[in-house]
């Protein structure tokens, strides 16, 4: 598992994500992450949000949602199989971190390569923009335009610490009247689906959906390509 880390000055960095837990308080600000540091030197937690800020805003973006080496209980927490939540709360107290453990990590850290722009090719990248975007939850069309080159190009805002550039191309079709800002009131995304069906990737504005429900109620987009960009805030 990898993220994208947002920083309070406005810069970002990629770090593997190596457990996830709540605090005992039960609130989205119990949420944390075990991450690197800017400089890949200690893990730290991270929150997933904010503090003391009047809107929940993200500051980590999961791009990678591999769990494959990671032992998870039944409500999703957990971490990578060779630590667990007692010596990751050992380390944290840690001013010395112990150079084993960091050494593991680094090694299962090692080669991974954050593509910018990327193409939605399998189920897992799917899944990946998924969790990046938490399904388009309150998401909306801010631009859109089609290109001399013929790729359909959108970005949206309104994602939760992110906002997402997206280009469709290859026999292109779509429909987005019902969720145009020029068009209708109500321009939020609430949910979405993104399948593959008969060669085709498709991106349709609620959740659970199948191509035969495609209907101009529907915000949607069918096309052979579909790639995109995180713009992190």
């Amino acid at each position: 598992m990898h993220a994208i880390i947002c920083q309070e000055n406005g810069s970002h960095y990629i770090s593997m994500v190596f457990g996830y837990y709540r605090d005992r308080a039960r609130s989205y600000y119990a949420d944390y992450w075990i991450v690197w540091d800017s400089k890949k030197e200690r893990l730290i937690k991270w929150p997933t949000f904010k503090p003391k800020k009047k809107f929940l805003e993200k500051q980590i973006l999961i791009v990678d949602a591999d769990q494959n080496d990671w032992n998870l209980s039944q409500d999703g927490e957990g971490c990578v199989n060779f630590l667990n939540r007692n010596l990751l709360d050992s380390i944290m107290r840690e001013n010395n971190q112990p150079q084993n453990i960091l050494e593991q990590c680094r090694k299962i850290d090692k080669g991974y390569t954050y593509d910018e722009v990327h193409e939605i090719k399998t189920q897992k990248d799917i899944e990946d923009l998924d969790w990046i975007t938490g399904n388009f939850h309150d998401a909306y069309i801010a631009k859109k335009k089609l290109q001399d080159d013929g790729k359909l190009y959108l970005k949206f805002k309104g994602i939760w610490g992110c906002d997402l550039e997206v280009w469709f191309w290859g026999d292109l079709e779509y429909d987005m009247s019902s969720r145009d800002s020029e068009l209708v009131d109500d321009p939020y995304w609430f949910d979405s689906t993104i399948l593959f069906h008969d060669g085709f990737v498709y991106l349709i504005d609620e959740e659970d959906m199948t191509v035969e429900k495609i209907t101009t109620d529907y915000c949607y987009f069918k096309a052979r390509h579909m790639e995109y960009r995180v713009i992190p805030k």
